[in-house]
């Protein structure tokens, strides 16, 4: 174990614990927060690195972030294998939301204590520039690669309009009126019939989606609030944090029992304006 190993271990256990903490409490956005600060300190030490990505991986699968976990699963293999040459991307959160190849700002108390647990442990200024050289390449391989493991295809279903899987429901998923912007939040309707076209009431849903050409989920925890109409539904928390194709996937429980749907939505429009927000 390095030394830069052993001092950054305390911050990034105090992370997890605040984690963990705000999990129990219901606090799950604040939750993985924290996780992701663990991330940023622990990722330049391969076993805070792989155990931080565990740690997001069991809290996908405890909240059913199906997408997450997939996201996790290649991040933890990544983690074993490019920690210890100083291939990492500095700043990177580590979660789905967000492309594991991408460099990000650290906030100012996360670089203190990176400052701090480097001091004893600083490489030379040419070993420096030979890592990031090294990481460039491996990175932009493994990007390459990891892009051409799922392409879109060419007749991809974008019918918003549909049968669930098993034709126990009829499901209409309905954007906002106006075409919401990048990393904007927004809420949907979704409209719950028989296929005889009853309207069903009181069904409780579960949402997932993400990415499937980048291997991420959702970057938020969209819900299905209330039934404010006769079998028409409010789906909060939407957001999308990229162009491309995007599933939005509901799973249903009702009187008639359990089904699931998959939509298909592709944002593609580059005049679409990039705003920032939660």
């Amino acid at each position: 174990m390095t030394t830069f190993a052993i001092c950054i271990k305390p911050s990034v256990q105090r992370e997890i614990a605040a984690a963990d903490a705000a999990e129990a409490s219901g606090h799950f956005s604040t939750s993985f927060e924290h996780l992701e600060r663990a991330h940023v300190l622990g990722q330049a030490a391969t076993a805070e690195h792989v155990r931080v990505h565990w740690r997001m991986l069991r809290f996908a699968l405890r909240n059913s972030l199906h997408g997450e976990a997939f996201g996790q699963l290649w991040r933890l293999a990544a983690a074993c294998i490019f920690t210890a040459p100083g291939l990492v991307p500095e700043g990177n959160t580590g979660g789905a939301d967000v492309s594991g190849f991408r460099r990000m700002p650290i906030a100012k108390d996360l670089q203190q204590a990176l400052d701090a647990a480097r001091t004893p442990n600083t490489p030379a200024p040419k070993k420096i520039m030979l890592r990031k050289l090294a990481a460039s390449a491996a990175l932009a391989a493994l990007a390459t690669i990891m892009a051409g493991c799922v392409t879109q295809p060419t007749d991809l279903d974008l019918s918003l309009d549909k049968n669930s899987a098993s034709s126990v429901y009829h499901v209409a998923l309905v954007p906002p009126a106006q075409a919401p912007a990048i990393n904007q939040m927004h809420s949907w309707k979704v409209k719950l019939t028989t296929p005889q076209g009853t309207p069903v009431h009181g069904a409780k849903f579960v949402v997932d989606g993400g990415m499937p050409q980048h291997g991420h989920g959702l970057p938020t925890q969209p819900r299905v609030t209330r039934e404010f109409e006769d079998g028409t539904y409010a789906l909060d928390g939407m957001k999308f944090s990229m162009t491309g194709w995007w599933e939005v996937k509901l799973t249903i429980q009702g009187q008639q029992g359990v089904d699931k749907v998959t939509f298909n939505w592709v944002i593609n429009n580059p005049a679409v304006q990039t705003v920032s927000g939660p």
